[in-house]
């Protein structure tokens, strides 16, 4: 009766322990329409603790239930959160606290004096971030993103235009806006996980000898975009030239 008791008792810990993980999957509901990209980070923030204690306790119980020794359970599990701390001290937890980090940079550019305007996704729905580029945004930029640089190529503009919305596609951009005779392109990314959408922006101009390809990622919601837009630009213009 007690081993059926403690059976019971460990299948009610395991189910309580994997509901306490859901909110770290709302992502999915985002991408099944169920709610919002932001509501979804919400979700997953605002229940961070309750997770990651859930978390602890169903690897816990699945030591317990591979060593079926509670002394062992306990020695390994102490050894599971050395090595989970340590990753967090000497890894995720690195990233400088200061304003030089990616914390409030949600908008990069290659041409911080004069970016490159949206025309097409003006009025792009659920959009809460200002196409505003404050100087204090462009000290940010240098400060963290100083290889983010505009592409120089001897193509010519509609060489160079062709060879833009080509990449563009070739990332699984959603395009929004074409316009050759401008040497504009408008197109929107998604992140993998919430399914935010960031804006980017185009722009190709003839330079002598060739033509400069200028780019903009711009967060639709939120403070930043944790590096996103930066590692946007740089996939492009990898992929522009050819490396």
């Amino acid at each position: 009766m007690q081993d059926k008791t403690k059976t019971i008792l460990l299948r009610v810990l395991i189910a309580v322990s994997i509901l306490g993980l859901l909110p770290l999957f709302a992502g999915v509901g985002t991408k099944l329409g169920f709610w919002e990209p932001i509501t979804g980070f919400r979700m997953t923030m605002n229940y961070m603790n309750y997770s990651a204690v859930a978390s602890l306790v169903l690897v816990f119980l699945v030591l317990f239930i591979v060593t079926k020794n509670l002394t062992k359970s306990i020695g390994s599990f102490l050894v599971v959160i050395a090595f989970a701390a340590g990753g967090y001290i000497f890894g995720v937890n690195q990233e400088p606290t200061d304003w030089t980090g990616v914390r409030g940079i949600h908008d990069v550019t290659t041409d911080m004096e004069n970016p490159p305007e949206f025309l097409a996704l003006l009025n792009a729905p659920g959009r809460r971030n200002s196409f505003d580029y404050p100087p204090e945004t462009a000290e940010r930029q240098r400060a963290k993103y100083p290889w983010v640089k505009p592409i120089l190529t001897e193509l010519n503009e509609n060489e160079a235009y062709a060879r833009a919305l080509e990449v563009a596609k070739s990332l699984d951009w959603e395009i929004a806006g074409e316009d050759p005779s401008r040497g504009h392109i408008e197109a929107t990314d998604y992140t993998k996980w919430f399914h935010f959408h960031d804006d980017v922006v185009i722009r190709v101009t003839a330079i002598d000898n060739g033509s400069r390809v200028d780019l903009r990622s711009l967060s639709r919601v939120g403070g930043t975009d944790h590096g996103l837009g930066a590692i946007r630009i740089m996939k492009f213009t990898k992929m522009f030239v050819g490396d």
